[in-house]
C-alpha cells in the first residue's frame, strides 16, 4: 500500500484528474485544501476515486515562507500514519502538489518502489550544508504570516537585531541542516519516525522561514535513516526524489505538449508542474497513455 499526500489550493479540475490517475486499490489518498479556499465540494472529490480511499485533513491557511507550509505536510503525515491499516501498512508515503501528475502507471510506480524498497527518495540542492539553509531555522523568523510591506520591514528588522546579538536557536543542538525539494517519497518506517517525533519538529520549525525546503532533509540527516538515500550526493538531481522538475525554464517550468517526448523518456515517477490553462493537451497525453 502507498499513501499519497496532496497539498492543493487551486486548479481543482486538475486535482480531479490527479485523483482519478492515482485511483488504485493499492493507494490511499490524503488531501490538504488551503483554508483560504471557499466552497470546496469535499463530497464530490471523495466520490472521484472508486478503488482508493480519499481523506481530507484538518485545514490551515498557508502563507508562502511561513511555518504553515511545513505544518500542512505534518498534518498530512500525521493523518496518513493514524489512518494506516496495520494489516496493510504503507510501504511509501508520497508528498505531491495538486498540480503534479504521475508520469508512469500505477503498476510501474509500485514496481519501481518495490524494487527500491527501503530507500528514501529525498532531493538535496547541495551536497554540503549552506549557511543560507541553516539561517532558515537558526533565527526566530517573526511576522511571516502576512506578506505586506509593513510586515516585511518588521521581519527584516527583527532578523537584523538577532544577527547583531548572535542569536542561534541551533546552538548546542548538534543538528545537521540541508535544503532541497519539498516533494518526497519516503518509507513507512521513516514516516512513522517523523510522526513519533512531531513535537520536537514543531518546536524546531515553528518560527522558521521557507522551512518546507529544509524540513524533510533535516529530519532525515538527524535520523537513523540518513544512510538509506536512493541517490546519495545527488547534487540537485531531482531524480533523487523520483521527480521531473525543470527549474531552468521556469519557477518551475509548466510542461507543454511539446515536452511529451521528454516526459515519456524520463525515468522519474512524477512530474511538476502542469496547468490546464497553459496547456491541457499535455495532461491528456500523459493520462491517456496510462
Amino acid at each position: 500500500m502507498h499513501a499519497y499526500m496532496i497539498i492543493a489550493h487551486n486548479q481543482f479540475e486538475l486535482l480531479e484528474r490527479l485523483i482519478a490517475a492515482l485511483d488504485d486499490e493499492r493507494n490511499d489518498i490524503y488531501i490538504h485544501i488551503d483554508k483560504k479556499v471557499k466552497d470546496f465540494d469535499f463530497e464530490h472529490f471523495k466520490s472521484i476515486a472508486k478503488r482508493s480511499s480519499v481523506y481530507f485533513t484538518q485545514r490551515i491557511k498557508i502563507t508562502w515562507g511561513d511555518f504553515s507550509q511545513v505544518k500542512a505536510e505534518m498534518l498530512l503525515l500525521e493523518a496518513a500514519v493514524k489512518k494506516e491499516n496495520p494489516n496493510k501498512p504503507y510501504t511509501y508515503y508520497h508528498l505531491i502538489s495538486g498540480v503534479d501528475l504521475p508520469i508512469k502507471s500505477n503498476d510501474e510506480i509500485h514496481s519501481f518502489f518495490d524494487e527500491n524498497n527501503g530507500k528514501e527518495f529525498i532531493h538535496f540542492t547541495h551536497n554540503e550544508t549552506a549557511d543560507a539553509s541553516v539561517n532558515r531555522i537558526k533565527y526566530y523568523h517573526l511576522f511571516r504570516k502576512k506578506r505586506n510591506l509593513f510586515y516585511k520591514i518588521l521581519a527584516q528588522a527583527a532578523l537584523r537585531v538577532q544577527q547583531m546579538l548572535h542569536i542561534n536557536r541551533l546552538k548546542n543542538k548538534n543538528i545537521s541542516v540541508q535544503k532541497g525539494c519539498n516533494w518526497f517519497s519516503i518509507t513507512g518506517a521513516f514516516a512513522h519516525f517523523i510522526a513519533d517525533n512531531m513535537v520536537e519538529y514543531e518546536e524546531l520549525f515553528r518560527l522558521s522561514y521557507c522551512a518546507d525546503e529544509v524540513f524533510i532533509q533535516t529530519a532525515l540527516l538527524n535520523s537513523p535513516f540518513k544512510d538509506n538515500l536512493y541517490m546519495p550526493n545527488c547534487n540537485n538531481n531531482h531524480l533523487a526524489c523520483a521527480r521531473l522538475i525543470d527549474w531552468e525554464r521556469g519557477n518551475p517550468y509548466i510542461f507543454k505538449k511539446e515536452d511529451y517526448p521528454l516526459i515519456k523518456a524520463s525515468p522519474a515517477m512524477f512530474a511538476r508542474k502542469f496547468d490546464l490553462r497553459t496547456d491541457s493537451q499535455i495532461i491528456d497525453m500523459i493520462l491517456n497513455r496510462q
